[in-house]
């Protein structure tokens, strides 16, 4: 049995990643060829940052699992139109494949240490292929096992809290500063990718509105039909806007001051504002005036770096937890595959003692409750007959020991039901 990883991440640049994505009807045509032509089980993750196919060879003949390796290597890179970008593509297999769907799923492989949203988009990919009988007994413990370790390191070491992001951060300073967001107005001028951002941070808190200021309308107004509590303003109505709002963040590319220290009106409350924008927009003088607070990005670096370093060092952690949830798994797959081996010994048996059975009720003349009695004794004895050899065979706990005892045995009573045929 070999588990196998072949895919790209976020170290790709986004146009790779686009050509990889998998759609619902992607990933079912391509599970459907996968398990044509090797795979016993098979899941495939697709984010926005991941496109991997996982899945699973149920045998242990070197020469097919390297050829099945070698043409769904392949099928993915031609599929995707791959060719020229190979040297992105990787292939994991085995104890290396395992660990890498362990530290997906907790996010140690993200882009952002320790970030939250693979754990669903794991949840998903597998539940879907689950759902459509691409996953048995050994993917259907691997991703359970995978997901409830993710769980275990989120809320015990609880690396997400850590903000890394210079928008979540900005965010949590502003929340640390004034106390709480509940029934506050918020003014975020400009809406480019750091607007954008800081609007996905902000837009769950319970501020009583925010009000988006930017010289383009389009997006600004598409976000403001989505949620309840954002509105639109044009940009130049910035200043005059300062004297109804509680927080201000400036995150644009204007080269120049935007909000000047004269335009500013007084104030009775505080007003927090916070410059993310280089060159600064927001005019430092401001700070002089009554009740009103400006700080601009570099306060945020030190949190930030703070943020990186202490993320590491909890992913350090995070390791021993996975290597202990992989070291289960390779244990339970290996008495699994006793079990297989077990159970295959059983049916061996039962096929001689079939074989035996038929052939004497065609010598003899029984009753059916004689044939009966016959069949259950007979089974009883064969069974019996291997059961000093299942017994040692769980005992054992070399594993090298055990997968070659386990081959003998298999190969022995395979050749003895041929014999018995």
């Amino acid at each position: 049995m070999q588990i196998s990883v072949i895919g790209i991440d976020h170290r790709a640049d986004a146009a790779v990643r686009e050509k990889a994505a998998f759609s619902e009807s992607h990933s079912l045509e391509f599970s459907s060829r996968l398990l044509a032509d090797g795979a016993a089980e098979a899941v495939i993750l697709s984010t926005c940052n991941r496109s991997e196919i996982y899945y699973l060879q149920n045998t242990k003949d070197e020469l097919k699992l390297s050829r099945t390796n070698r043409e769904f290597y392949r099928l993915y890179v031609d599929y995707f139109g791959l060719s020229g970008h190979q040297e992105l593509v990787y292939q994991l297999h085995g104890e290396e494949a395992l660990r890498h769907i362990f530290r997906v799923t907790a996010g140690l492989e993200s882009a952002v240490i320790g970030e939250d949203e693979i754990l669903r988009q794991v949840k998903e990919a597998y539940e879907f292929a689950h759902n459509f009988h691409n996953t048995d007994k050994y993917f259907n413990r691997l991703f359970q096992e995978a997901i409830k370790c993710a769980k275990e390191i989120k809320t015990e070491l609880k690396i997400s809290e850590i903000p890394i992001s210079t928008g979540y951060i900005g965010l949590k300073y502003l929340e640390q500063e004034c106390g709480g967001f509940e029934g506050k107005r918020l003014l975020l001028l400009g809406f480019g990718e750091i607007g954008k951002l800081f609007l996905q941070y902000a837009k769950d808190r319970p501020f009583a509105k925010i009000i988006i200021c930017n010289r383009s309308s389009a997006d600004a107004l598409a976000t403001c039909r989505e949620l309840n509590n954002v509105e639109y303003q044009p940009s130049s109505r910035a200043a005059e806007l300062v004297q109804d709002i509680d927080l201000l963040v400036a995150a644009t590319s204007c080269p120049h001051l935007l909000i000047k220290k004269q335009a500013m009106p007084k104030r009775q409350t505080p007003c927090y504002m916070l410059d993310m924008s280089i060159p600064r927009n927001i005019d430092e003088e401001i700070a002089a005036l009554p009740n009103y607070h400006v700080a601009n990005i570099d306060v945020l670096k030190q949190q930030a770096a703070a943020g990186l370093a202490e993320r590491d060092q909890l992913s350090a952690r995070a390791e021993a937890y996975i290597e202990r949830y992989v070291a289960e798994y390779i244990a339970w797959a290996a008495r699994a595959e006793q079990d297989n081996v077990i159970q295959s010994l059983n049916n061996s048996v039962d096929e001689i003692a079939e074989a035996h059975l038929k052939y004497l009720f065609r010598k003899i003349d029984v009753s059916d409750r004689e044939k009966q009695i016959i069949s259950r004794t007979l089974q009883a004895a064969v069974r019996k007959a291997v059961q000093n050899p299942i017994l040692s065979l769980k005992a054992m706990d070399d594993p090298q020991k055990r997968e070659h005892y386990s081959q003998v045995l298999s190969e022995l009573f395979e050749t003895e039901q041929r014999q018995a045929r």
